[in-house]
């Protein structure tokens, strides 16, 4: 060894510097000496530093991006470099949730003006208002329902991703910020057009059924048994339904396992599944991916029918001035909505219309009569036809009893304590809740659940009345 070379190994700390490194530094500088003479007309290289905006705190880091829009966060700083994606989508999902709270205090504020208001057009557009924020909150829901496994999950491990859709999130601000600043320009069109909605509304609406579709395709069933360990959301998008009439049979849950049973029941409404050459072959997740769109589909459209006819119903009591010396409360109109579609070996039919859609189709002279009979204690006779029907066959046949419309879901459920639906979990004792929550387990393919789609109205088109799904095997 060089003595020199010796000597400085001696000066320096043990361990900081090893001897080869430092042998490359020192051929480094040689080399550099050696050279200068020929490097001296050369441009002096520069140097590559970082943006001073990569050393500030990450508090400093997202007050500065809380003066950008939830869109361009999503689109454009979070794709940046890993820095910035961590601190936009804690922003974003930050954001999202913070919207429940939101419209649940404007909704209580609307609430309470309600009971205090006298005018009969004052009383009309806070109505409308309130019937705005009814619409939101069951949109709301419905994403909630799509992402929360991946995003606010704090019960198992599973592949977690954000809430990218950024400009949900700033329409939501702009409708909110509307309705506090100035309320005028959302009931506006709604008090000239009865049951219109502000352009803010109708987007929302539109962009939350967009979301959870590419939610679903591009994020959800990417993930490896993703759909098959969430099992539960079938149960999720059935809560959702906020006028469907559900039964609890019965709930058991232990320190490790769920197991339960519900039924949900749809009025004036059909599902029906009939079987079909094989078009075009899928595999188990995009079939099982259908299913939940399928399912979502129906529970917004029963959704947006029933609250329209609540509302109505609600209205007619809040302002019976308007409906006597004033223009009347106009009634919902015949509203239907049909999907449908084929997957693999089966076509699936459904749908759903509301009270006067069912009454123009099933009752057409009692629709007749009742047109212009704005009766708030009317109450339509719901799937109970009063058309005789004569009885050819024997007495063991009970065609001539069933209902138009209607369909029933029969739900079984068993899966780990963790994956249980949302709801239940929501409703759990909060010291269960931080068990769950600090056991954080990863969860396989442990979930099943068993479907069984029955509409009797069916039979009336001698076509399939019974439908059974599952989600535990890849054959159903």
């Amino acid at each position: 060894m060089d003595p020199l070379e010796e000597e400085n190994d001696q000066n320096c700390s043990k361990g900081y510097y090893t001897r080869a490194k430092r042998r490359k530094l020192a051929e480094h500088f040689s080399d550099k000496e050696e050279s200068s003479t020929s490097n001296f007309y050369r441009i002096p290289e520069v140097s590559k530093r970082k943006n001073p905006i990569m050393f500030l705190p990450t508090e400093v880091l997202q007050n500065v991006f809380k003066h950008i829009s939830y869109h361009d966060l999503s689109s454009k700083i979070r794709l940046v470099n890993r820095r910035f994606r961590v601190v936009a989508e804690d922003l974003l999902n930050l954001g999202f949730k913070k919207i429940k709270k939101r419209l649940q205090s404007v909704l209580n504020v609307t609430e309470i003006s309600l009971r205090y208001t006298q005018d009969d057009m004052e009383t009309k557009c806070i109505f409308r208002l309130l019937c705005m924020i009814e619409i939101l909150n069951l949109q709301y829901a419905v994403i909630v329902t799509s992402i929360w496994r991946y995003v606010y999950n704090e019960f198992y491990r599973v592949k977690s991703t954000c809430m990218y859709g950024g400009l949900i999130i700033d329409t939501f601000d702009d409708f909110l910020w509307k309705f506090v600043s100035c309320p005028h320009q959302l009931y506006g069109p709604a008090v000239v057009k009865d049951y219109a909605l502000p352009h803010e509304v109708t987007k929302l609406v539109q962009m939350s059924k967009n979301f959870c579709i590419h939610f679903d395709k591009i994020c959800e069933e990417a993930i490896p048994n993703s759909l098959i360990w969430n099992g539960c959301k079938v149960i999720d998008i059935l809560d959702c339904a906020k006028f469907a009439q559900k039964i609890v049979h019965f709930e058991r849950r232990t320190s490790e396992s769920f197991f339960a049973r519900y039924s949900y029941y749809f009025r004036n409404s059909w599902f029906i599944v009939m079987p079909i050459p094989v078009n075009k072959e899928m595999d188990w997740p995009q079939r099982q991916r259908m299913m939940l769109m399928r399912l979502r589909r129906i529970v917004l459209a029963h959704n947006d029918m029933y609250l329209q006819q609540e509302q109505y119903e609600r209205e007619m009591v809040l302002r019976p001035e308007g409906s006597r010396r004033g223009p009347p409360v106009k009634k919902p109109g015949n509203n239907v909505y049909t999907g449908y579609g084929d997957v693999q070996d089966k076509f699936f039919y459904y749908g759903a219309m509301n009270d006067a859609a069912y009454m123009a189709k099933f009752h057409t002279e009692e629709a007749n009569e009742e047109q212009g009979d704005h009766d708030p204690n009317w109450e339509p006779q719901l799937n109970e036809p009063e058309i005789e029907l004569i009885q050819v066959n024997s007495d063991e046949e009970v065609l001539y009893r069933l209902p138009y419309l209607g369909f029933r879901v029969d739900t079984t459920i068993r899966c780990p304590i963790a994956t249980a639906p949302l709801k239940f979990l929501n409703d759990l004792p909060l010291k269960d809740q931080q068990k769950l929550k600090k056991r954080k387990i990863y969860v396989k393919n442990e979930s099943q659940v068993y479907m069984n789609f029955e509409c009797l109205g069916a039979q009336y088109a001698r076509l399939p009345t019974q439908y059974q799904f599952q989600t535990s095997q890849p054959n159903g």
